[in-house]
């Protein structure tokens, strides 16, 4: 007893330690910027944000304010000196030290203020401020970085990221779970969060394509399957024609890649909506298939001797990210999953089969998503939902010789397409089969 009395509280080490960390955090980087320079450093910034921590907590025990008062001025007259020095003794451009160096005292303050839950070990405050730490210090340290993606990104892509921001901050809370419509509860918020996702998805797959590009037809194929295998596969043939139909065999393989993406962002649907993990240990064959065949496809086309294509592939996007797609997505899935609710009501299970055979010529991720979401709600499905989510995939990945038949009427690209299509469909049928007999 005597032992515990005399070793301090473990809330008051986590207090003074965390309080000249977050502090520190943000000095080491300065420190190792302003190397040449004579700039505060990890010793002055976690000083200063102890000093906060500790001015905070005592003030906080004693309920006496004045001492949070005279830490505060003491502070001021710091941030002030540097201030000083920076713009009249050393004529420097810029306040982000003296900045960043008081707002390594206010982060010490809120650890001090802190009092975490019993049995937690850091409080709200104090995980908050050690966020806020880490980003200034990420922020700090890729400036150069952050510099150079300020200078090449355009008008239109500032934009859009400002508005899926908007999207997801500010319309997250406003959506309700569901909406009663008649007897059918829908899941509004799945869908909105669906969207959501495919925005994001398809703003990621921007900036990748625009990043590389140059590396070749291949990155567009995958890349562009993560939004949309369909667009994808019609941009990548409409290219193919333009170019003079070279390369069929790359084309191929890159409409291979799209089918690829298009498996991957489903199984990440499926993820999202079934926590059980059933439907996606149901859906990894698939994927697995694609992912054999393409690599298969790539080797072959790799110990080709392909001649040098000379113009790069121009990606002629016009928007880092359009809403059409996405309100497109939300739309069919809201049908489909109306229509599989009507089906099911009427022929039970198979309603769900017919709604996949159909709806996979238009979007086998709207397909998937709706399918999931019945399963969640009627469990005693599985086997229908299974079987709907595998057609869904053949389709999707048949339908790509009708894109590519509509973009080019000639049989050298649709040739190789078929092929490919028909064997990837062939191999996930008989995993169907397989399924339905019950040996899988």
């Amino acid at each position: 007893m005597i032992v515990q009395e005399l070793l301090p509280d473990a809330e008051l080490i986590v207090k003074a330690l965390l309080g000249f960390v977050v502090g520190a955090l943000i000095g080491l980087e300065r420190q190792k910027k302003m190397e040449g320079e004579r700039t505060a450093g990890v010793r002055s910034f976690g000083l200063h944000s102890l000093l906060g921590a500790m001015v905070a907590y005592i003030s906080q025990l004693t309920s006496n304010w004045i001492i949070l008062v005279y830490g505060i001025a003491i502070s001021l007259i710091l941030v002030t000196g540097q201030v000083y020095y920076k713009l009249f003794r050393t004529m420097g451009k810029g306040l982000t030290t003296p900045l960043v160096f008081s707002l390594a005292f206010v982060l010490g303050t809120l650890v001090g203020f802190d009092t975490p839950i019993p049995g937690q070990l850091f409080g709200t405050l104090q995980i908050f401020s050690m966020t806020v730490a880490f980003l200034v210090f990420l922020v700090l340290g890729f400036k150069e970085e952050l510099a150079h993606a300020v200078e090449v990104i355009t008008r239109e892509e500032m934009i859009s990221a400002v508005e899926l921001g908007v999207i997801i901050l500010f319309i997250w809370p406003l959506i309700p779970e569901t909406v009663t419509l008649g007897t059918i509860d829908f899941p509004a918020f799945q869908t909105y969060l669906l969207i959501v996702i495919l925005l994001a998805v398809s703003f990621g797959n921007y900036l990748l394509v625009k990043k590389y590009k140059d590396r070749g037809i291949y990155f567009f194929g995958l890349f562009g399957g993560l939004a949309n295998s369909e667009a994808a596969v019609s941009s990548v043939t409409d290219f193919y024609v333009n170019e003079g139909r070279r390369g069929a065999g790359r084309i191929a393989l890159s409409i291979n890649l799209a089918n690829v993406a298009m498996v991957l962002r489903n199984g990440l649907l499926i993820l999202l909506i079934d926590r059980t993990y059933l439907l996606f240990r149901l859906y990894v064959i698939p994927i697995a298939i694609l992912i054999v065949a393409s690599m298969l496809r790539l080797f072959q086309e790799s110990s080709l001797d392909h001649k040098p294509e000379g113009k790069l592939f121009d990606t002629k996007l016009v928007s880092p990210f359009e809403f059409g797609p996405a309100i497109r997505f939300g739309v069919i899935f809201v049908g489909v999953y109306l229509v599989q609710l009507a089906f099911t009501q009427t022929f039970s299970g198979t309603g769900l089969i017919i709604a996949a055979l159909i709806g996979g010529f238009v979007s086998a991720g709207a397909v998937i998503a709706s399918s999931a979401t019945v399963y969640i709600l009627n469990p005693a499905l599985y086997q229908e939902v299974s079987i709907a989510i595998i057609v869904a995939t053949i389709v999707s990945v048949l339908n790509k010789m009708i894109y590519v038949y509509l973009a080019d009427r000639e049989t050298c690209l649709l040739r190789i397409v078929a092929r490919d299509s028909l064997v990837i469909g062939s191999l996930i049928l008989l995993y169907l089969v397989l399924f339905i007999l019950g040996f899988v």
